[in-house]
């Protein structure tokens, strides 16, 4: 039976993913991976190594797969997912270039005892060029916020790397490295240092070498300490960053572990320190798992870090809770931890502050005015509300994002003088948004603005805060957005 075809005025559900993503895996293209959500292939690898993936057969896939999202016989992945959406059919664009996964390859030189390649012995080299799917779409194909996780295996292992962050930094797509930094690539550091490369993330998992070796397969613990600190230093010239990850198993969970690494991150001073699960059970299909011990060590070092002024941000809510119910049932159980063992952690000792020896910078907390949309209302440090009028002030939107996107459909933003979006990244500077510019933090100076409004994503609020406060003359009226 054919499937339905659509209407420009009919509504249907979609998600970006499927509309312009791409995910280039070791078995064949699709559009995504969430977790423990899959949508179907594309094609396999046999296809893809003959070369005969056009764009238009790209286009022709999402088309079929988001027809296939709204039909009742077809079962799919999607269909379970929290990120599907609805919109007018005819709003949507096919041939745009979005969010990239670059998986077509799963070589590696080290063993990790979550990973599937290891568990499948599947350390496979490139299965086909990836760079020739993606030069099927044209620099007018990239969108604004587009990206790449640049994953898979080990990327330092691909012998043309350079040739990949050279084409992603022509076409300005925004790359996100993950390695885990065994190898220094002198590469990976300048594409840090020039912001081409906006995140670096690599999973340490341990506090110990012993358990590193244990659970990673090679002893190389201080090996990745070293070539981190190398990568922390790039991030702290303001553009690209360094994430620092902890996947929470079964045999990391104590308490040395947890001490050692909230001290090893003392020392790096990465960018951001991320936590999470091994998403194993909820990809296999093993609901029901214990998490229970691997909550507490959450809990544990969320608090420790935070006692020492680093606030980790809670990488599972984004990756799994987005997707998942159950992934959201965990990350509650999770926030109920901290809650609870918080009481009997104090927290806000004068002393503690994480200061980064790199820039002298200090990371505080902020005070500033609150605003709210529908109605459009601001309350100021002092707990007083109104309604606040935009009519003919000169507005920033900060950081260039999906949230501040979205407040441009707000009667009070459409009626202000609005200039443009700030960003840190400097792949993103000079691209526009509905017209309009996003320009660079240190240009906040010299834009005769009134107000700058941050809507910021969770991982991102403080460092954006610091930046806007740093770069804003003292006559800038600075709000956040709240729900």
């Amino acid at each position: 039976m054919p499937l339905k075809e659509f209407l420009p005025d009919d509504t249907v559900k979609t998600c970006c993913k499927l509309e312009s993503g791409l995910n280039l895996a070791v078995d064949g293209l699709r559009a995504c991976t969430r977790g423990a959500l899959m949508p179907p292939l594309f094609c396999n690898v046999e296809e893809l190594s003959r070369g005969m993936i056009t764009r238009d057969f790209i286009v022709g896939k999402r088309k079929e797969y988001i027809r296939m999202l709204n039909d009742d016989a077809s079962d799919m992945d999607c269909k379970r997912c929290l990120m599907v959406e609805q919109k007018r059919y005819g709003d949507i664009l096919f041939s745009g270039l979005g969010h990239i996964d670059l998986q077509h390859y799963s070589i590696c030189n080290l063993r990790c005892t979550y990973c599937t390649y290891t568990r499948e012995d599947l350390h496979l080299s490139e299965q086909y060029d990836a760079l020739s799917v993606l030069k099927q779409f044209s620099q007018d194909d990239v969108q604004w916020n587009s990206h790449v996780d640049f994953a898979g295996g080990e990327p330092t292992l691909l012998e043309n790397l350079e040739a990949y962050l050279d084409f992603f930094r022509t076409r300005r797509i925004r790359v996100l490295m993950h390695t885990n930094a065994v190898k220094f690539h002198q590469a990976i550091y300048d594409g840090i240092s020039d912001g081409s490369i906006y995140w670096v993330i690599t999973s340490v998992d341990a506090g110990t070498p012993s358990t590193f070796k244990a659970l990673r397969g090679q002893d190389k613990y201080l090996r990745v300490i070293e070539n981190l600190s190398r990568y922390a230093a790039a991030g702290s010239k303001g553009k690209g960053m360094l994430a620092v990850k902890y996947i929470f198993c079964d045999s990391n969970c104590g308490d040395d572990d947890i001490t050692g690494f909230a001290y090893a991150m003392l020392a790096l001073r990465p960018q951001q320190v991320w936590l999470t699960f091994d998403f194993t059970p909820l990809s296999s299909g093993r609901s029901g798992h214990d998490y229970s011990g691997q909550i507490e060590a959450y809990a544990k070092l969320y608090l420790l870090l935070k006692k020492h002024g680093i606030e980790a941000f809670h990488y599972y809510k984004e990756a799994i809770a987005s997707v998942s119910k159950e992934g959201k049932d965990i990350m509650d159980q999770i926030m109920k931890a901290i809650e609870r063992l918080g009481c009997d952690i104090p927290l806000d000792i004068p002393d503690l502050f994480f200061v980064d020896f790199r820039n002298n910078n200090i990371s505080a907390g902020f005070d500033t005015d609150k605003f709210s949309v529908r109605p459009f209302k601001i309350t100021h440090k002092g707990g007083q509300s109104e309604r606040w009028s935009l009519a003919g002030k000169r507005i920033l939107l900060a950081p260039a994002c999906a949230l501040t996107q979205n407040l441009l459909s707000d009667p009070e933003i459409q009626n202000a003088a609005w200039i443009g979006f700030v960003d840190r990244n400097p792949i993103q500077h000079g691209k526009t948004i509905e017209g309009r510019t996003i320009y660079g933090y240190e240009t906040i100076g010299s834009l005769d603005i009134d107000a700058i409004l941050v809507a910021s994503p969770e991982k991102h609020r403080r460092d954006i805060l610091d930046v806007v406060y740093k770069n804003s003359p003292d006559s800038v009226q600075i709000a956040e957005m709240v729900d």
